[in-house]
């Protein structure tokens, strides 16, 4: 049984020499490792099982993407509400208009 395409967790093993060989035989171009789906490693026999190594799904780009921005979004919101004292501008019971509140920066003198 072959498939084209494994989703999720795949196992995989070194082909062995005499796998390699035999294929090379049948007229095949042999392989380095064998890839299996979870539903068939759950077939294999225990014994077989230990031969496998577990591989994690690869990463969707698209999800990775979505959830960069949300963390940086949650960070921003957190992160503004933190830093700036208290409630945001424009929020119910926030300061508001010319200055309102705010506190003043001391300039600093010229470097040069």
């Amino acid at each position: 049984e072959t498939e084209a395409l494994i989703v999720g967790w795949r196992y995989a093993r070194p082909a062995s020499g005499e796998e390699r060989r035999a294929a090379r035989e049948a007229g095949y171009v042999p392989t380095e490792s064998y890839s299996l789906c979870q539903a068939a490693f759950d077939r294999l026999p225990p014994a077989e099982q230990a031969a496998f190594s577990r591989i994690a799904p690869p990463v969707d780009p698209a999800k990775l993407a979505a959830a960069a921005f949300l963390a940086a979004l949650a960070l921003g919101l957190v992160g503004g509400a933190l830093t700036s004292g208290g409630v945001p501008l424009g929020v119910a019971g926030g300061v508001s208009g010319e200055g309102g509140g705010l506190p003043d920066y001391a300039e600093l003198p010229p470097l040069s």
